[in-house]
Parts: C-alpha cells; sequence; structure tokens
C-alpha cells in the first residue's frame, strides 16, 4: 500500500492492522528500537569521548590539528543526516536506510579498532607483556586507516541513521489507536534516557578505559581496547534491530520532500530574492564546511592553512546572512506564483515559504552549537591540566580530564524534568501565558553567550594557579611538573571539579535550546516537509561544528599543546563577542517576523499540526 503524508489518517489502519496486534507496542516492537539506540550512542560516544587524546598521543598530531578534526568529524555527523532523510523518504524507506548504513557504521568501527592496535600504530614490543616503545613509530597506516573509518564510515553512517531511527519508531504506533498514540509520547522520552544512558557509560567508564586500561588489560591497550567495545556494541545494536524487523510497520518511500524543497526554490529563484538567498546561504555553508575540511588537513601554521581558514570563515559568515535575509523576506517567494504570471503552483509556494521563513531561526543557531560544541574539544583541553589527582602524591590516581564530559548529559537528564515541572509552570503561573519559543531561546542565548566570557576568565584563573611541582622518588627535594596520563600536559594546582560548572550552563543552555528548537522546526512546516525541516536543524548543528573547528584554526598560535604557553581564552572572548552578536541580532530579527512569540505556532496552526513533545534533547542525541 502505497502511503503519502498527506494520505487521511484513515488510511493507515490497514497497515498496522496488517501485522499481529501487540498489548504494548512500546514495549514489544520499540523495544528493539530503543535497545538499538542505547548501543549505538554507547558506541558514539565511546569513540568521541577518546578521540582528541588518540589524535595527539598515539598519531602524534598537534593539539589544535586534533581538536579541530574533532569539530570536523562532529560536522560530518551533522551533515549527512541531509543524505538519510533523502534516501528514507524518496528511495529506500527507513528500515533499508538504518540496515545499510548502520551496517557501514560497523564496518567504520571495526577499521578504527584496527587503526588503534599497538602493531598498527608501529609501535616496538618490549621485553614487558603489553608495554611497547613508541618512540619513532611510523604511524602512516594507522593514520589512513584512521580517517577513513573516523570520516567516511562512522561520520557519515552515524548521520545516515541519525534522523531515522526515532522517526521509524515512532512510525510504529497507530494514529487511531488513543492508547497507542499515548505510547508514543512515552517512547520519545524512552528515546531520550537511551541516549543519555549511553553517552553517560561511555563518558564515565571508557573514557578511563582507554587512558588507564584496566586489570586485565595493559594501558598501551586501552584505545584498541575502547574502539572494540564500541564495535561489538554496535554490533549488538544491529542485531538488536534486525530481530525485531518482523514486528515493524515500514512505511514505504512516498515522500520527496526534500526534491520538492529544492525543485520549488530553484525554479522560484528568477522572481525571488527570497529563493536566491536560500540557494545562496546553502551553498556558502557547504562551501565553507569543504574548504575547512582541506584547512584542517594542512600543516600547522602555514599560510596556505590560514588562508584557507579565514575563506571557510567569510563564507560561513556570508551563508547565515543570506539565510536571514531571506527569511525576513519569505513572502517573496510570492512573485513565483502562478497567480501572478510566475512559473510554480500556488499551493507549493506557500508550503515551501514555511521553510524559508525558519532559516533566520535556524542560522542564528550556528553560534549556540559553536558553543556547545567546545564540550569534547577546547574544554577537555582545560579540565586536562587542571588537578585530576584523588590525593597529593605524584603517583596518586588521576580522572581522565574526558570523564567530565559526563556532567554534560547527567544534568539534561536533571534540568528537563526541573524546567517542564517546575520553571516553566511557575512562568505560566506568574506572567499568565507560557513561556514563548522566541523567549526560551533567548535565555538560552544569554547564558550560552555569558559561559564563554565565564570559561576565558576559568582559563586564565587556571594559568595562575601555577603548576603542580613536586619531587619524585629518586629526588624527593626537587620541583617537576605533574603530568595528566592521557594527554601528558603538566597538571595546574586549580581542582578538576571547578570545571563542573561549564559543562552544566552548556546543559542549560541545551534543555533551554535544542529541545525548543526540535519544537519549532517541527510545527513551523506542513506534515510533509517535517522531517526536511529536522534535517535542516541537523544541518546547521554541522555547521556550528564547522564553526568551532573554524575559530581553533584561526586561534592555533594561540592554542599549544601546553595551554600554559598560550592564550586559549582569546578564542573563548572571540565566540564569547561573535555569540553577543548573533544575541543581538537574533532579538531583532525574531521580533521584527514576529518568530516564535508565542507558545502555538502561527504556521503549525495553519496547517492544523499538532505538536511533538519535544522530550528528545537534540545535542545530546546528536
Amino acid at each position: 500500500m502505497q502511503l503519502s503524508p498527506s494520505t487521511p489518517t484513515s488510511a493507515y489502519a490497514s497497515v498496522w492492522d496488517s501485522r499481529p496486534r501487540f498489548k504494548s507496542v512500546l514495549y514489544q516492537v520499540c523495544g528493539f528500537i530503543l535497545l538499538m539506540e542505547v548501543s549505538e550512542r554507547l558506541s558514539y560516544y565511546g569513540i568521541n569521548q577518546g578521540l582528541k587524546n588518540f589524535m595527539q598521543e598515539n598519531l602524534g598530531w598537534s593539539s589544535v590539528s586534533a581538536n579541530s578534526i574533532k569539530s570536523t568529524w562532529t560536522s560530518v555527523c551533522y551533515l549527512s543526516p541531509l543524505l538519510g532523510a533523502y534516501l528514507a523518504d524518496e528511495r529506500w524507506g527507513r528500515f533499508k536506510t538504518i540496515a545499510i548504513f548502520g551496517t557501514w557504521y560497523l564496518l567504520g568501527d571495526a577499521l578504527l579498532t584496527v587503526a588503534a592496535h599497538p602493531k598498527i600504530l608501529g609501535w616496538a614490543e618490549t621485553n614487558v607483556s603489553g608495554v611497547f616503545d613508541k618512540s619513532g613509530a611510523d604511524t602512516s597506516t594507522a593514520q589512513g586507516l584512521f580517517v577513513f573509518a573516523l570520516f567516511g564510515c562512522i561520520g557519515v553512517g552515524t548521520g545516515a541513521i541519525k534522523s531515522n531511527v526515532i522517526t521509524l519508531g515512532a512510525d510504529q504506533f497507530d494514529p487511531n489507536d488513543p492508547n497507542e498514540e499515548a505510547q508514543k509520547v512515552t517512547f520519545f522520552s524512552y528515546f531520550y534516557w537511551c541516549v543519555n544512558i549511553g553517552a553517560a557509560f561511555s563518558y564515565g567508564y571508557l573514557a578511563t578505559l582507554c587512558v588507564d586500561g584496566s586489570a586485565a588489560i595493559p594501558a598501551d591497550y586501552g584505545y584498541f581496547a575502547t574502539f572494540l567495545i564500541c564495535a561489538g556494541v554496535m554490533a549488538v545494536a544491529l542485531a538488536v534491530f534486525f530481530s525485531g524487523a518482523s514486528r515493524y510497520v515500514k512505511l514505504p518511500p512516498t515522500s520527496d520532500a526534500m526534491s520538492k524543497l529544492v525543485r520549488v526554490v530553484v525554479q522560484a529563484a528568477p522572481r525571488s530574492r527570497a529563493a536566491q538567498g536560500t540557494i545562496a546561504g546553502f551553498l556558502c555553508l557547504l562551501l565553507s564546511f569543504v574548504l575547512n575540511i582541506i584547512a584542517v588537513f594542512l600543516q600547522d601554521g602555514s599560510t596556505a592553512r590560514t588562508e584557507t581558514t579565514h575563506a571557510a570563515g567569510i563564507m560561513a559568515l556570508v551563508g547565515c546572512a543570506a539565510w536571514v535575509l531571506a527569511g525576513i523576506r519569505h513572502t517573496n517567494m510570492d512573485q513565483a506564483k502562478v497567480s501572478v504570471g510566475g512559473n510554480v503552483d500556488d499551493a507549493s509556494v506557500d508550503e515551501i515559504k514555511s521553510v524559508v521563513r525558519i532559516l533566520p531561526f535556524a542560522a542564528f543557531m550556528v553560534m549556540w552549537q559553536c558553543v556547545y560544541d567546545q564540550i569534547d574539544a577546547n574544554f577537555q583541553s582545560i579540565a586536562q591540566q587542571t588537578d585530576l589527582r584523588f590525593g597529593d602524591t605524584r603517583d596518586a590516581t588521576q580522572l581522565s580530564g574526558a570523564v567530565l564530559g559526563v556532567f554534560d548529559p547527567l544534568s539534561v537528564i536533571l534540568l528537563i524534568p526541573i524546567l517542564d515541572t517546575v520553571v516553566y509552570p511557575l512562568y505560566h503561573k506568574k506572567m499568565g501565558r507560557p513561556a514563548s519559543p522566541f523567549g526560551k531561546v533567548l535565555v538560552g542565548l544569554i547564558v550560552s553567550t555569558a559561559t564563554m566570557f565565564y570559561v576565558g576568565g576559568f582559563e586564565v584563573l587556571r594559568k595562575h594557579s601555577g603548576e603542580i611541582l613536586l619531587g619524585n622518588t629518586t629526588d624527593p627535594d626537587a620541583k617537576m611538573p605533574v603530568f595528566n596520563k592521557a594527554g601528558n600536559e603538566p597538571m595546574n594546582k586549580l581542582y578538576w571539579a571547578w570545571n563542573i560548572p561549564q559543562y552544566v550552563l552548556v546543559a542549560l543552555c541545551e534543555c533551554l535550546i535544542n529541545v525548543t528548537a526540535y519544537d519549532v522546526f517541527y510545527t513551523e512546516v506542513p506534515p510533509y516537509l517535517k522531517s526536511t525541516s529536522q534535517a535542516i536543524n541537523l544541518f546547521m548543528i554541522s555547521m556550528g561544528s564547522n564553526v568551532t573547528s573554524i575559530f581553533t584554526l584561526v586561534f592555533e598560535n594561540d592554542i599549544p599543546d601546553n595551554l600554559n604557553d598560550g592564550h586559549l581564552e582569546y578564542m573563548f572572548y572571540a565566540v564569547g563577542a561573535a555569540s553577543l552578536v548573533n544575541l543581538v541580532l537574533y532579538v531583532l530579527v525574531m521580533q521584527k517576523m514576529q518568530f516564535g512569540m508565542h507558545s502555538s505556532s502561527r504556521v503549525g496552526d495553519d496547517f492544523g499540526q499538532d505538536k511533538i513533545r519535544a522530550s528528545v534533547d537534540g545535542s545530546t542525541y546528536a
């Protein structure tokens, strides 16, 4: 049975009736999808948390290159959902898309594991079992495997399934059955919890395993063991996903939403400046991404890298500006209507115009996503040069700096219910109206901007606290630095727990901005454009990581491997200043457009849409 988004809901009845009836679709059908999600996220974050140190310590790349490559990889992960959405909606369907790209993802995990093996890294064996001599190692083979696995397989695979797993889960609930509709609301909450459970385990355990090993795993095999676990968990994720295949409702790929969006905008371009700005903005952002990838792999400090990075930054700025201007004058799309002499039917223009209208909101999210992306890159660099010891001695047990990333998902888990059950109801009671999307995002942008200035000041204090200088067993009176085990940088006296506030502040912004953004991108467009709209949301997350990489490369001379010799705070202040400008423009443009000023969506109401309960934290899922 061929279905389209415009098909009346009564036509869906036979699709769900054609499968066995389950007492609980949530557990008996979506349980497989939820188990896959927690496994896949554990694999993703298990890889994510260890990348920076693996690139520095095992591949020999600089801190700047490691952080920039990591941000660029994140950008790929959020760019590839466009491919996944297109193939799922127009070619293969969601199940086949997840199956193919999930398998491709697993191949990447396997290759990454091979790249992390001591022998592939070119390390020489010593007389001590499990201990290797890393001096003079030829890592070229490992580097080639690593880059292909990370970017070509995992980056593409995780992104392509990202926009489809949650939607496949939602597809399982019969819209004509009130009981199943109620279960669907719970599904979104459970999905969110699965995401954060996977992330918390990876940051809490794998971040330590990759650096220190375990009782049975030597430290030199730490990354190999970590990536092997990630590959094994991803294999389990696919096995669980396939085992539930006979129970799934698999809607066919009948939507041409993304193709129609492109087709209508291109056809409207000769008569509409808004359409022209939409196209120009996308091309500039895409060019920025390509230029940044080139810059990332150019030589540190080279003129070519500097010039390419600046060009990438200019293209990102122009792209965002073009989308803001296009959205402000979205009504200009009417010039392409057949009724006024254009070449596009009126109904299609009205529908696609709703997508153009959300582009300014999307563009203003880029700087926030740049702030969020600091967690796994520059925040980790700072954390690794604070006092990570549990004790005062040189050989005291150390906490891995990457472990501090666990405070982000844990904070999100706590803050979401606090906002939903306490803060938002209290605001409604005091103000006589519910909190608007505009207001939630505004508060989030204010907090994120302040966070960048706060972290800049924190970095100054960290450096001024001074290095930890202690003697050793052979010379107790000597004053020598104490190095962290993960990145081998000298640790300063500021205690590691002082890093926690910045993770909590960013988590608060996630709850205010990302959850609201998912709601906005869902409600502001017609039903058949919802997936495409969410793909645009993920695309802007990708651009945020892209901008993080650009900032990192621009300030590479201020970010040496040992941060005590540099001025990382300059980059944070620059991101804060750019965020402040972004904040002011957000207020001016959103007020001019009257966008998101009410708790119910104007466009959503026009199309008679129901709002999705925004229980999924987009950046964590991300």
